[in-house]
Formats: structure tokens, sequence, C-alpha cells
């Protein structure tokens, strides 16, 4: 139950705070490209998004304290108040804004972390990676 009303709390926060954006694919595209994304990475990530969140920068998974259009974890990425990740630097609630700058900066964080320890490509840090988007994810980013 206190889990149920902190949930309602962020987002209540979240929309008072944040004025969030549900992207289209291309515009996920051209900001991972702004942010220097390599290409090869590019049609992935769009998925992931995708699978993530369908888009929504606004988006917070009560279950497992993910946020923002990538679902960063709280436990390990970003600081929530409740939790003592914060692999980023950042905020929670600042994944959570129309600006997805530091959304792909953190992504690219954890990438690099997840192959330095061997976790070949570094997308294995999403669940929704194996059996969504590892595989051709081209059809993302066509005519983008």
């Amino acid at each position: 139950m206190l889990k149920l009303i902190v949930a309602c709390l962020l987002l209540a926060l979240a929309a008072t705070v944040t004025e969030g954006k549900v992207y289209t694919q291309c515009e996920v595209a051209s900001a991972l490209r702004a942010k220097g994304v390599p290409e090869d990475q590019v049609a992935t990530w769009v998925c992931i998004a995708h699978a993530e969140s369908d888009f929504d920068t606004t988006a917070i998974n009560s279950n497992t304290w993910d946020y923002g259009i990538f679902q960063i974890s709280s436990i390990y990425w970003c600081e929530s108040g409740d939790s003592a990740g914060n692999g980023c630097g950042i905020s929670c609630n600042s994944l959570l804004a129309d600006d997805i700058s530091e959304d792909i900066d953190c992504v690219q964080r954890v990438y690099a972390e997840t192959e330095a320890i061997g976790q070949v490509p570094g997308f294995k840090a999403w669940t929704t990676y194996a059996g969504n988007c590892d595989g051709d994810n081209s059809a993302w980013i066509a005519g983008c």
C-alpha cells in the first residue's frame, strides 16, 4: 500500500514538475544521433524505448522503479530519494522531462559499463532487449 501511495505521489510530482512528451520513433532516432550514439545502435535504442515506455518520457514502472523513456533503474543508475543507486549522477525525476539528453547520456553509460563486465552487447542491461530488440531493428528507423 505504501508503494502505491509513493507511486501516486511520484506521478503527481512528475506531472507538475515536468512537461513530458511522447516521442515518435524518428524523434528518438534524431535525439540519439544528436548525442553521438553510434549509428549501428540507433535502431536498437529506438526499439528498446518503444518496448520499455512506448516512447513516453513520463513512464514510471511502480514495480521496478524504472524511470523515463528508456526505463532507467533507480536501484543502480538514478537517485530517487528511496534508492542508493546513482551511477549516472542524476535525479530519477530528471528522466521524466521532455528533453531526453540526460537519458541518452545515462543509457550510454549503462551500455558501456554492462559491456565492461562482459555482457555484450550492452543492451543486455534491458530485459526487453532479449526477445524484442535483439534482431534486425532497421524498420524502427526506416525513413528517419
